[in-house]
């Protein structure tokens, strides 16, 4: 992004608010100007950007694999990525690497000096799909406060599941949502895709159910720390609840291991051409036919669901990843399920 060197300053907090910000390459100058290196160009709008070559910073500064010691024959096994939650990093290990995992925590610390904790993933579980997780550096609390796109949002990483890494899906969806929408966020959480909403759209009401009591008292939390209205936190079951809720124009199902079971109750209470964004985690090779066979089977229904837009958001592990598809309703019956 190109920006008079008088407004640097505030234009680069702007973006480490929003996430936008590549850490890994230094700012550099052109005459009067700043050129601010950003990982996400799409997720810019209409600001000034353009083309440019960026300097890596001191590789000490951004990967800890360099600072990390161990035996060599394991270096190969250090993961690549991990996830920041505020300053909290989540990171998973393989079996090899759990003797070390201190040592990789206070790597990670040194090499990233804006995480106060990192802590290790020992996989999602129980009734809420909770992350289970072991502090393995710095400090025993689980709480913290993470920052995107000018939001900010308190999170338990120990009591409900965060991913920062749908901060552009999130972003994608509330430029989507039109003026006097009724919207309907069906496994909500501490509320990242409701509070997105409500600040950057005009949206009539945003229903956002969670069955995670603390997920619902975060979002209710922070609601009030992002001075938003509209949002309506509900405790429940969506199964249960959505069917009291108005006929939605649009419906988000962030539930990647398990939405597709909720995909027939969401469109029996959605408006014609009404969209469902809908998450999934799925085999690469099977993704298309998944989905297909997903629209097919409640086709036979009487619900006719064209897929609009399918995109890979991320990895999930060697041969899956989470998936976006994004659906409207041709047709339903009048009846609900």
């Amino acid at each position: 992004m190109k920006i008079p060197r008088g407004e640097g300053e505030s234009a680069r907090k702007k973006l480490l608010e929003a996430s936008l910000l590549d850490i890994s390459l230094k700012i550099r100058g052109e005459g009067e100007y700043l050129l601010l290196p950003v990982n996400d160009p799409e997720a810019m709008g209409e600001m000034d950007l353009m083309l440019a070559d960026f300097e890596e910073r001191d590789v000490l500064e951004t990967d800890y694999r360099r600072l990390v010691k161990v035996p060599s024959d394991l270096a190969g096994l250090l993961p690549t990525s991990y996830d920041v939650v505020g300053d909290i990093a989540i990171v998973r290990l393989v079996d090899e690497l759990l003797p070390f995992r201190r040592n990789i925590g206070d790597a990670m610390r040194e090499a990233l000096s804006r995480l106060r904790t990192v802590a290790m993933d020992k996989g999602v579980q129980g009734e809420f799909r909770v992350r289970e997780i072991e502090i393995i550096s710095g400090g025993p609390s689980t709480i913290t406060m993470h920052t995107e796109f000018g939001l900010h949002f308190k999170v338990d990483v120990s009591k409900v599941y965060f991913n920062p890494r749908l901060a552009s899906e999130r972003w994608r969806i509330s430029s989507l949502v039109g003026r006097g929408e009724t919207v309907i966020d069906m496994f909500a959480g501490v509320g990242p895709f409701s509070i997105m909403i409500a600040k950057y759209a005009s949206a009539r009401e945003i229903h956002g159910i969670d069955m995670n009591p603390e997920a619902v008292a975060l979002m209710k939390e922070n609601i009030v720390i992002n001075k938003v209205k509209g949002v309506n936190p509900l405790l429940g079951d969506a199964r249960e609840l959505i069917g009291s809720l108005p006929p939605a124009d649009r419906i988000i199902m962030n539930l990647p291991h398990s939405a597709h079971e909720f995909l027939e109750i969401a469109s029996m209470n959605l408006n014609p051409m009404g969209i469902i964004h809908f998450y999934t985690i799925c085999e690469r090779e099977a993704i298309d036919g998944f989905v297909g066979d997903l629209v097919s089977e409640l086709k036979g229904k009487g619900i006719d669901l064209d897929l609009m837009r399918l995109e890979e958001l991320k990895t999930y592990s060697p041969t899956m990843s989470v998936y976006s598809a994004d659906l409207v309703l041709i047709h339903r019956p009048c009846s609900p399920v």
